[in-house]
């Protein structure tokens, strides 16, 4: 396994401090795994996704696990749609995000809108799983509905966890799985460091975000 940092972001001006999470994250990890870094250029966004596509589809021929720490969201859009260059479209993509990132794709999408970008260009919607959506727009959710993206809220964790994990644990019975994780799928009280708070998020006790979370 390998941990990469990415700290590339386009986020509209509301995720700078992201670029720097992965130096955080990796403080206290010592020296038990190996590191890289792709170094993006956040002010030639063309050449950042480029950048990041010719490194993520070679660590992915390379290495049995990646894990990318950003930078914001928007980072996803090139890794995710590597890891299918890659292994082909038989795995099942599993997004922890309070929002569906779903808005109006721009040409290099932004972290609000690389989801739908990736299903727009081919990404098949129903291999698709959204974990903690509780912010989302009209047009997001029509959207959504159309292309058959499959959704766990909270509440429905809340009110029978065992029942969730079972069915996420069907969904990703087969292929290969790439997670993608927002941190504001916890509630602020949890976590505050993201400039998009939601209230009434994932806040249950360590045992169950550990069971989700055993892929």
């Amino acid at each position: 396994m390998i941990i990469v940092k990415v700290p590339g972001i386009n986020g509209l001006g509301r995720t700078k401090g992201t670029r720097n999470a992965g130096v955080k994250i990796l403080e206290d990890f010592g020296s038990q795994y190996k590191y890289e870094e792709i170094h993006v250029d956040n002010f030639n966004l063309e050449e950042q996704e480029s950048l990041i596509r010719k490194n993520a589809v070679k660590l992915f021929e390379e290495e049995d696990k990646v894990i990318f720490i950003g930078g914001d969201h928007s980072i996803s859009y090139p890794l995710v749609d590597s890891f299918r260059k890659v292994h082909g479209n038989d795995f099942r993509l599993v997004v922890f995000d309070a929002h569906a990132d779903c808005m109006p794709a721009m040409r290099e999408p932004t972290h609000e809108e690389w989801l739908r970008a990736l299903i727009e260009n081919g990404w098949k919607g129903s291999d698709v799983l959204i974990i903690g959506l509780r912010k989302v727009e009209r047009e997001e959710k029509e959207f959504l509905d159309i292309y058959g993206v499959k959704r766990i809220s909270v509440e429905e964790i809340r009110y029978d966890s065992l029942k969730s994990i079972k069915w996420l644990r069907n969904f990703i019975s087969r292929g290969k799985i790439y997670v993608s994780f927002d941190v504001d799928v916890f509630d602020p009280s949890i976590v505050k460091a993201t400039g998009f708070l939601e209230e009434d998020g994932l806040r249950e006790e360590c045992d169950k975000r550990r069971q989700c979370c055993r892929f």
